[in-house]
Formats: C-alpha cells, structure tokens, sequence
C-alpha cells in the first residue's frame, strides 16, 4: 500500500468506484479486505493484495486491482516494483490471473480501462522516474479493454500476449 496519505485516499476511492460498478452490473465478487492483519504473513510485501476477486461465470475467478490514476499522455502507469512484480508474485502462487481495472475519470466510474498483469508487462514501456529513481510501465491506452457493463466483460477473453520477450527479460527477482 503507497506510504502516501494521498494516494491512499486516491486508492480507497478508485476500490469504492469499482465496488459501486461491480454492484450496479450485478457481477458476482468478493471485496479483499486491505488490513494487513488479513493476509498472511507468509505471503511478505513481495505479494500484491488484489482488491477483488471477481468470478466470471463458466470461466472461473480472476483478481482485480483498481487504479484511480490520470490518464497522460496516451498512457496509465504501473509502477514495476510496488505493483507489477508483486502482482505477477500473487499470479504465480495462486494460479490466478490479475487485472488492473484503470477509472474512466471522463465517465465518473461508470466505465473502465482494464488490463491483465501479464499484457501490461508485454505492451508496457520501462521508463524511470527520475525524481524518485524508480522505475515503471507506460502502458498506452489503446491496449486496454474498455468496459463500461457486463456483457463488456467478454472483451477480456480478447486480450492476447503477442509474445513472451518482454515477460523473459523483465528481472522479476522472485
């Protein structure tokens, strides 16, 4: 969880927006509660907590990890350390996919970029925050799946990974 106080409002209110979106679709989900006392401690900082647990019928379940970030530029940002290659840790344990569910500030949370971890790691940019030396995904828009209801969901299956190059070279260190 960011140790900013801002981004963690900024973050409590993108996981509100989506709980209001899943309930407003009728999507069968479950909210993972973010207390630190809930997960355990034999899964350290090295594992995302995704934000929900999302089953689609006849599939299975997925994770979704809402993101409330501006759109700039023609892209979302990931941060690699803090996010994505935690991210990937909780897919390799549990066997479950994760997305990333981006707001749609224009439409005030009625619709969604979505993305899974894995194409983000292929479509994504590493660029490098100089100000806080760190490095993250530029990942442009046109690649996500926009969804805005439930039927929209069947975008999803639609994701593809053209290749595993970026996924090979990306030094995940898990």
């Amino acid at each position: 969880m960011p140790h900013n106080p801002q981004l963690v409002t900024q973050g409590a209110h993108g996981e509100a927006a989506l709980n209001r979106w899943l309930q407003s679709c009728r999507l069968p989900y479950v909210a993972v509660c973010q207390n630190p006392d809930t997960f355990s401690t034999l899964f350290p900082q090295e594992v995302k907590r995704p934000d929900f647990l999302l089953l689609i019928p006849s599939l299975g379940t997925i994770a979704v990890d809402a993101k409330n970030y501006t759109l700039s530029g023609g892209v979302y940002t990931l941060n690699l350390e803090a996010e994505l290659r935690r991210s990937i840790a909780f897919e390799r344990l549990f066997r479950m996919p994760l997305w990333y569910a981006y707001m749609d500030h224009k439409s005030d949370g009625q619709g969604w970029y979505w993305i899974s971890a894995l194409k983000a790691v292929e479509v994504g940019a590493v660029r490098v925050n100089s100000q806080k030396n760190e490095e993250f995904l530029a990942i442009p828009v046109s690649e996500f799946a926009y969804i805005e209801n439930r039927d929209d969901l069947a975008k999803l299956y639609h994701q593809h990974l053209p290749s595993a190059a970026n996924i090979s070279k990306l030094p995940l260190g898990l």
